[in-house]
């Protein structure tokens, strides 16, 4: 599983992520839609598939109230 097997979109969720400091603020799905002009949908699945395809790569945790992601 790799990088490769990522779609242009779900490419670009993963670079939104590791550009936004989401382990000290909460993740917004609402925020990451509008600014990556996709559906609330899109953005869930995407991330679904990043948790999957890049496990190594992407954290996502609960911590003070909020979902945390942070991606390397």
């Amino acid at each position: 599983m790799s990088f490769d097997n990522l779609t242009e979109f779900e490419k670009k969720l993963y670079e939104y992520i590791k550009n936004n400091d989401f382990q000290s603020k909460k993740w917004s799905t609402r925020d990451a839609a509008r600014a990556l002009h996709a559906s609330e949908d899109d953005v869930y699945k995407a991330l679904s598939k990043l948790s999957k395809e890049i496990k190594d790569n992407i954290w996502i945790y609960y911590e003070n109230g909020g979902i945390r992601v942070v991606a390397e």
